[in-house]
């Protein structure tokens, strides 16, 4: 109600406090355009980044009636006449103008992406020896617009992108797919071609104690049999019954309830000044890596991939290769898929390493 308070001004407008215009509108107490004629009052009032007009009775205002944005003031009072009459729109609204300028923009993308897949092309077929780092660039374009197309082809169908059109940008995403399995061969060609890398040699820093941490949890990963996906899901499935009525039963919460790390039950800003001493010590991360694989056997719950990329990032940088690269080999154990950005970035780590087959 406050708003139609706004939009109407006080219900004595009709009785001479508008001020008439040359064209027969008046100027409410709220500065809006307005217009009486018996017993419907015109409104035309800025919203939406431009103009509406409201049509109502004077005497019941319970259930007016709101146009579309229209461009200007002019525009929505002549819409507004118009309506009133019966005549016809003389102004599309913004949503209609939007919506072609919308159209218009993704056809041009569409037209624009053809001209990139020609040069593309045109690059692979003129330079058949191009060598890993040119041909990374190409590989970034045709991946960028293939990941784009998964959603954007539904998108050109709720923007009344033509039917050509739609069916052009399907052809692209069949081309872009060839261009990707073509780039990723002579990528593997080029690799294969390369002489072996020679493994660091290894001058670990690393202190006995440190040491004895890092070997303790790389033998709980290594000696321990892998838990296939069915009991997996079993153990996590009573796992979360269980935590669910603990939290439901004591009144506490999930972490409690699951038996979760201490460290995790923190507020955020001291959560992030704890993890920013506990980033750099190795051997609270092994401890906390040997935790959740242990809790992981029992509950089903996969362990987060920030701690052991720590132990993996700290190992380097102790200059303990050997001990990185047999490390990685049992977490990719137990781990092996890359679900997950940072689950995909310690797989890729581990063949980097020669951990496990590239």
């Amino acid at each position: 109600m406050s708003f139609l308070k706004w939009l109407f001004g006080k219900s004595s407008t009709r009785d001479g406090n508008a001020r008439p215009s040359a064209e027969g509108w008046a100027i409410s107490e709220n500065g809006n355009p307005t217009m009486v004629d018996g017993q419907i009052r015109i409104t035309v009032f800025p919203q939406d980044r431009g103009w509406k007009f409201c049509i109502a009775d004077v005497d019941d205002r319970n259930d007016p009636y709101f146009s579309d944005v229209y461009s200007s003031a002019v525009a929505a009072k002549e819409e507004a006449l118009a309506h009133l009459r019966g005549e016809p729109t003389v102004h599309e609204p913004l949503s209609a103008a939007r919506t072609e300028d919308r159209r218009d923009q993704w056809e041009a993308h569409i037209r624009a992406r053809s001209v990139q897949i020609e040069e593309i092309q045109k690059l692979l077929s003129e330079n058949p020896e191009l060598g890993i780092t040119a041909l990374r660039k190409p590989e970034a374009r045709v991946l960028s617009h293939l990941k784009q197309l998964k959603w954007q082809i539904a998108e050109y169908h709720r923007a009344g992108v033509s039917a050509s059109m739609i069916a052009q940008s399907e052809r692209q995403e069949a081309l872009l797919s060839g261009l990707a399995d073509e780039i990723g061969k002579r990528i593997k060609v080029k690799q294969a071609q390369r002489p072996a890398r020679k493994p660091p040699v290894s001058d670990s820093q690393l202190s006995p104690d440190l040491a004895g941490k890092v070997d303790d949890v790389i033998g709980l990963l290594a000696n321990q049999k892998e838990v296939d996906d069915e009991k997996q899901e079993r153990l996590q499935r009573n796992s979360t019954r269980a935590t669910t009525d603990r939290m439901l039963e004591e009144g506490i919460t999930y972490g409690q309830a699951s038996n979760g790390p201490d460290f995790l039950n923190q507020d955020e800003s001291s959560f992030r000044a704890f993890m920013k001493t506990a980033d750099q010590d190795l051997g609270w991360q092994c401890d906390t890596v040997s935790d959740a694989f242990r809790r992981y056997l029992t509950s089903g719950e996969i362990p987060a991939p920030h701690y052991p990329m720590r132990v993996a990032v700290l190992l380097r940088k102790e200059k303990d290769f050997e001990r990185e690269r047999r490390f990685l080999a049992a977490w990719c154990k137990h781990f092996p898929s890359g679900n997950g950005t940072t689950y995909a970035k310690l797989v890729e780590r581990a063949k980097k390493t020669g951990a496990i087959p590239g």
